[in-house]
């Protein structure tokens, strides 16, 4: 075969060059650490490792989820607390405010730090998460979550939605919870009101519907009750029934079937934890209906508020004692399911913590895998690797001298 003088120098250059080029590369893995830096150097393991890379990359974004989580839900526990503690003091303050030895003025000093509990609230049912945003607000992160209402209360901006962060492939994990059912969705204490007939004829009104035994009354409830007058000559007589079956109520102390009742105009009404006064001078037939109450919800800002102002209003007198009686047993009941929530979902947020924390764990034991794996794969072996330098050294030099050689075989260096 006959072998050219280009042929041979582009040989022996080809080798050089593929000699430094191997010297290069196995230069730059030792550098470097790794055996696979580009998909050229191991087209079977390139997607391997890739696809670990992502893996390793997704549970870095989970790690850093499940921090951005735990400190949300870490400040919204701190405030939660805080707000307990405040709701606290203010059933404190309405126990207080129930002491029958307590004059008008004592009560008005007592209204006057129930209304500085009010702004305390307001402030902290407003908090802002360290994103600038209202953690109550549920979806509506960036609406102030309670503001004041024209004429009084208290309005709630925000909605019913919860912010979820994934920390895993297969766990979103809520970061907030809503004001509504936290604060504006308290409960208040059935009530009901008295309607005097159309077809009244006499000059008989109501006065002082209020409810003295909460239980009593929830045990009637949703029943109404009928106040049926008779008038037989110089006698006026009431009657009390149910108005689901006409059936007979019982009350007053000590307890009796409501029928037939003499009439003394101002005096009590009393039966199943409901007191009232009907005074003026009722026609015979005449028919007074003391109606339930749909079931009401109130903010627990403006609870505070009512009771304050009840405070600040309601004087002396049998009257003013009764309602504020009730004004105050009905806060009591009020605050104590906001209470309920609230420790409800204090709860819950521990719960969320430790869930976080374990999947951290698993996340981390997972995560070790991946590096483990993609670790075999794609890092050097430096025993091997120096090995190779030197013998592609080795390779390199000797092809230099070869090429040296054949360099002087040039006829033109005989003649």
């Amino acid at each position: 075969m006959r072998i050219s003088t280009h042929q041979a120098f582009q040989s022996g250059l080809r080798g050089l060059l593929e000699g430094q080029a191997n010297v290069t590369r196995l230069q730059e893995q030792i550098a470097t650490g790794k055996r696979v830096d580009t998909p050229a150097d191991d087209p079977i393991a390139a997607p391997q490792i890739i696809a670990l890379n992502r893996q390793v990359a997704l549970l870095d974004q989970y790690d850093s989820n499940a921090v951005l989580a735990k400190n949300r839900l870490n400040m919204e526990e701190t405030t939660l607390d805080s707000i307990t503690d405040s709701l606290q003091r203010v059933r404190q303050l309405a126990v207080q405010a129930g002491d029958g030895a307590l004059d008008f003025g004592s009560r008005q000093g007592i209204a006057v730090e129930l209304n500085q509990r009010v702004e305390e609230l307001l402030s902290l049912v407003n908090t802002r998460g360290a994103d600038n945003e209202f953690i109550f607000s549920g979806y509506q992160a960036n609406t102030q979550t309670f503001v004041r209402a024209a004429g009084g209360g208290f309005t709630y901006q925000g909605d019913e939605g919860q912010l979820f962060l994934p920390i895993s492939s297969t766990l979103n994990v809520a970061t907030t919870d809503s004001g509504k059912s936290l604060f504006a969705d308290i409960s208040v204490p059935n009530d009901f009101t008295v309607t005097a007939a159309g077809g009244n004829s006499g000059t008989g009104t109501v006065q002082t519907p209020v409810i003295t035994n909460q239980s009593s009354y929830d045990a009637f409830y949703p029943d109404d009750a009928v106040i049926t007058f008779s008038v037989v000559g110089p006698d006026t007589t009431y009657s009390v029934t149910r108005a689901s079956n006409g059936a007979p109520i019982s009350g007053g102390a000590p307890s009796q079937v409501l029928t037939n009742i003499p009439y003394t105009p101002g005096s009590a009404i009393e039966f199943e934890g409901i007191h009232l006064e009907i005074g003026g001078t009722p026609a015979n037939g005449d028919v007074f209906t003391a109606v339930h109450s749909n079931p009401q919800k109130l903010d627990v800002l403006t609870i505070v508020e009512q009771l304050a102002n009840g405070l600040n209003t309601l004087g002396g007198g049998e009257a003013s004692n009764l309602e504020r009686g009730e004004l105050i047993s009905d806060a009591l009941l009020s605050l104590d399911g906001a209470l309920t929530s609230v420790n409800k979902t204090i709860a819950e947020i521990g719960s969320r913590l430790n869930t976080i924390e374990s999947v951290e764990q698993a996340n981390g034991e997972i995560k070790l895998f991946h590096q483990s794996t993609l670790s075999g794969i794609e890092d050097l072996d430096y025993t091997e690797a120096i090995s190779l330098l030197t013998q592609s050294n080795f390779v390199l030099q000797a092809a230099q001298q070869s090429y040296v050689q054949v360099n002087k075989l040039s006829l033109f260096n005989f003649i």
